[in-house]
């Protein structure tokens, strides 16, 4: 994927927690590559391995969670996370289009990215209303086998398999049910954030080249 275009999700932890970025990277006929890494603090982490029942110690041994020591490895390590996400754009030559992130926990994360970024930071909402048709679209790209990704990340795969998708609300709009799990989502709510972000820019219509195409079908030059 170096020198690509992507769109960069973040999923914020509570203090202590994993917290994960994910890059999705629009590929030709509709198919995407989506890549994500994890943070923990390094302190934290064999308390997580007993509460969540999660080999998170292989999981680092294999490079798919850093561990963080600045914060006294106790708490989120922000800045090394955004460190790491600079030297990874800087790189792999990469243009981020957009940024989508919870804005739950990232007030002190914002200028920090800010500062490594040069695109747009998006709040993304985390309402059914607003996730319901990039998690409809998310699905069935899967589905339809459009979604390439990395294998060997098992934690990615992990946490896709421990996805529940919520119940619709009155409207039928549904999302990624964050409140009932008893297992960490936190690389798919990263990509699902990103994932909104992409399916706003392949749906924009372009009207006026909309116009021309009508106007050329009915035989009309003006």
């Amino acid at each position: 994927m170096r020198g690509r275009e992507c769109y960069l999700g973040i999923d914020l932890s509570s203090g202590g927690d994993l917290t994960s970025i994910a890059l999705l990277f629009p590929l030709e006929d509709n198919r995407v590559y989506i890549w994500s890494h994890s943070y923990m603090p390094e302190l934290r982490l064999q308390e997580h391995i007993q509460t969540d029942d999660a080999p998170y110690g292989m999981w680092a041994t294999q490079g798919l969670i850093t561990l963080t020591s600045d914060m006294y490895g106790i708490k989120t390590d922000y800045k090394h996370i955004v460190a790491d996400l600079g030297e990874i754009i800087k790189t792999y030559d990469l243009k981020v289009l957009d940024c989508g992130y919870d804005n739950h926990n990232a007030a002190a994360f914002l200028a920090d990215l800010e500062s490594v970024l040069d695109c747009n930071l998006t709040e993304i909402k985390q309402s059914a209303r607003s996730l319901n048709d990039p998690t409809i679209d998310f699905q069935l790209s899967v589905k339809a086998c459009l979604v390439e990704y990395d294998k060997a990340n098992s934690l990615l795969t992990w946490s896709a398999v421990n996805a529940v998708i919520s119940q619709p609300n009155s409207f039928g709009e549904i999302k990624i049910d964050k409140m009932t799990q008893s297992k960490r989502i936190d690389p798919i709510d990263a990509i699902i954030d990103a994932w909104k972000l992409y399916f706003l820019n392949k749906t924009e219509v372009d009207y006026d080249n909309a116009a021309d195409e009508w106007l050329k079908a009915m035989g009309g030059d003006e």
